[in-house]
């Protein structure tokens, strides 16, 4: 229909009655990817009198112009919902773009257990995203470069979300500035500084093992160590009970005496001598600043406890070393798992920011043992209805997330991405583009939108989204 190449873009649904306007063979929802304009008067390769007409201020004739589309077949419509489309698209079928009052995402969410997302198909702000309530345990993964809006997605329309469908979150803010301040004056969601909360003793050795580049080498410093964390709590809780108005200095002070003291008594002169040299360079490496961070009293427990019934809970991980945050994450997911393991159903979305700080591509150190832990929360989570959503610059390589860990993942949100992203193993390219999604689209992404793919998506083609956050 002349006029409508205008008006018709990328990511539009249309309505194709296959066969036919009057005895359809079925009726498919397809979804535009992609479109091309030509004129045959108009070409490169060999002489036309319109071009040279053109030249002179003419406009080339518009009897042989073409506009075709490439359209991804969603399914075939049926009363219980969509099917996946076996039958050939006839040539000469009628293609109708959708009006506003069509509602074709309802079409696709007629036969699962449905809740509806605050976000839309872009461009169609009463057509509400639906997600298929059964996957949310299944994992997320979040993707985007920065600025393209991944923690506003996250705060406005996912968390949100799970709190719909029932689920406690649990937000590990690793910067301690994309959701801490958004949430501190909030009656609904309570905030808690990583600092106030205590490590188990397995956590507090791994985190001073990376602090120390494990302990210089030394197995005699380390045993020092060692044998000092065990009753770290009623030590902790010792020095609080005395006011000590520098309880950091106090502990590390009885700390490297322990040591010392132990390393004195080792009778071979050669390994003593070894042992003092080592554990000086440990000590110059630990401040008593360095201890702030486990030194909170708080147990994962009462933590966990503080969450009513169906609520939000978010950790503050800003100012504290790296280490000290992984040291928190395995105390958290030993507890969690060991829960799931005695057969306790969480109902808990755990969203995990800046993902590849706890699952890198090459994990080493601390950095391996949390990767591990991530991989056995997702592989148990599943079934206990545990749903961890990672968030993450990128999908692969240095920005991206532990391949082992992104495997366990189902739901993704890809929004702009960054040019390493855009091609190679494992990459954008290769997630989207069997779907016709290119990664030049992916590159020009504005914030906020994003394309949804997996298993929480009724749809078996990504839908292009959006919000508002107004909506939220």
């Amino acid at each position: 229909m002349k006029g409508l190449e205008r008006t018709i873009v990328a990511e539009e649904l249309v309505l194709i009655k296959n066969g036919g306007e009057d005895n359809p063979t079925n009726k498919i929802l397809g979804v535009l990817r992609e479109g091309l304009g030509k004129n045959e008067f108009l070409s490169h390769t060999s002489y036309r009198p319109d071009v040279a007409y053109m030249k002179y201020g003419g406009e080339p004739s518009g009897a042989r112009e073409v506009y075709s589309f490439t359209i991804k077949p969603i399914g075939v419509l049926t009363k219980d919902g969509i099917e996946p489309n076996r039958a050939i698209i006839q040539p000469r079928s009628p293609v109708y773009i959708l009006e506003e009052e069509d509602k074709p995402l309802e079409w696709i969410a007629r036969r699962d257990e449905i809740l509806w997302m605050d976000a839309y198909l872009e461009g169609h702000e009463t057509w509400n995203i639906p997600i298929n309530k059964t996957f949310i345990p299944y994992h997320v993964g979040v993707y985007g470069s920065t600025g393209s809006g991944k923690s506003w997605f996250t705060r406005y329309v996912l968390i949100p979300l799970y709190v719909k469908a029932g689920f406690k979150v649990l937000v590990l803010d690793w910067s301690g500035t994309d959701y801490t301040p958004y949430y501190q004056s909030s009656k609904h969601v309570k905030t808690v500084r990583i600092t106030d909360i205590a490590l188990d003793e397995e956590s507090i050795i791994s985190y001073f093992q990376g602090k120390t580049r494990n302990f210089a080498g030394n197995n005699n410093v380390k045993d020092g160590f060692d044998e000092f964390v065990e009753g770290w709590m009623e030590k902790v809780r010792n020095v609080l009970r005395n006011k000590d108005k520098n309880p950091e200095e106090t502990l590390y002070n009885q700390l490297k005496e322990h040591v010392e003291s132990n390393i004195s008594k080792i009778k071979r002169e050669d390994w003593r001598s070894s042992a003092q040299r080592a554990a000086r360079r440990v000590f110059r490496r630990v401040k008593p600043s360095d201890l702030s961070p486990v030194i909170g009293v708080m147990s994962i427990e009462e933590l966990l406890q503080k969450f009513s019934g169906e609520g939000v809970l978010v950790v503050d991980m800003g100012g504290t070393l790296t280490e000290a945050k992984l040291g928190f994450f395995l105390s958290l997911s030993k507890h969690l798992y060991s829960l799931m393991e005695a057969g306790r159903n969480l109902n808990m979305a755990l969203i995990i920011d800046e993902a590849p700080q706890y699952a890198p591509w090459d994990p080493r150190g601390i950095q391996s043992e949390t990767s591990e832990m991530i991989k056995n929360l997702t592989a148990l989570g599943r079934k206990r209805m545990l749903n961890l959503t990672l968030i993450a610059q990128g999908i692969k390589g240095e920005i991206g997330i532990n391949a082992a860990v992104r495997r366990n993942l189902n739901t993704h949100f890809f929004g702009r991405i960054h040019p390493l992203d855009a091609g190679g193993e494992g990459g954008a390219s290769e997630w989207l583009s069997p779907y016709g999604i290119t990664p030049d689209r992916m590159l020009q992404l504005k914030p906020g939108r994003f394309y949804f793919s997996g298993a929480m998506n009724p749809s078996p083609v990504p839908l292009f989204i959006t919000y508002k956050l107004s909506a939220a």
